[in-house]
């Protein structure tokens, strides 16, 4: 079985791919660990460590979260203002929510990622208390809550593509907020954030639809083209 010390970060980080139909197949709990394990290990703002996991195996729970999610996803395919064309990658796959969704079931661990702000409130006056016990923001701060807890998930899906795992991010557990959370337990104190989905891949994957370095980089200013071939400034 591959593992972190026999892939490359570069073919980890270039091979890995948004999977949405994985096999039935449970991931070993010492892989599940350590692709966890990884996710703690990322920088967080001010070593606050806020992520916490919910780690979703069970079969019943699995299948009360696809019955919500099939519910939110008759709604939003009718308001998609994108093509059926610009919907499907290279190899036709949907590139929307839609496949994961049907196929959920499937999932063998997906993992909700959670913000804690016993851990993560770093000002005076960050945060409010609501009546129901949930928080309020109170004051803008540079990259919120996503500026910690993402580049812990990213660290989680490189982490699984070195063992040979496929993986998804999504966010689309916020069409069914409330009713999620309910099914999870989630304190009303705990922010939801986002969620990823683990497993063996079930579908073929072919090679990603990706724009230019050049399509989306500036040299020192807006609009500057970067000449990074000749190593100089345009």
């Amino acid at each position: 079985m591959p593992g972190l010390d026999s892939m490359s970060v570069r073919d980890a980080i270039f091979g890995l791919r948004a999977t949405r139909i994985f096999r039935d197949e449970p991931i070993p709990e010492p892989v599940l660990h350590e692709v966890l394990e990884a996710a703690t290990m990322a920088c967080s703002s001010g070593n606050t460590q806020p992520w916490e996991f919910i780690v979703v195996r069970d079969p019943e729970t699995r299948r009360a979260i696809q019955r919500e999610m099939k519910d939110a996803f008759a709604v939003i395919d009718a308001e998609r203002a994108q093509t059926e064309a610009q919907l499907t990658d290279a190899a036709g796959r949907s590139v929307t929510g839609r496949a994961a969704v049907e196929n959920l079931h499937l999932v063998p661990a997906i993992v909700v990622v959670c913000w804690n702000p016993d851990r993560g409130i770093r000002m005076k006056n960050e945060y409010a208390e609501n009546p129901d016990g949930s928080l309020r923001e109170t004051r803008e701060i540079p990259g919120g809550r996503g500026v910690s807890l993402f580049q812990s998930t990213q660290n989680m899906m490189l982490a699984a593509r070195a063992h040979g795992l496929s993986s998804l991010f999504t966010t689309f557990f916020f069409l069914k907020r409330d009713e999620i959370r309910e099914l999870l337990g989630i304190p009303p104190r705990i922010f939801m954030e986002c969620a990823i989905f683990l497993g063996y891949s079930d579908e073929p994957l072919g090679k990603p639809r990706r724009l230019a370095v050049e399509q989306v980089s500036h040299g020192d200013r807006w609009g500057r083209p970067l000449d990074l071939a000749r190593g100089e400034r345009a």
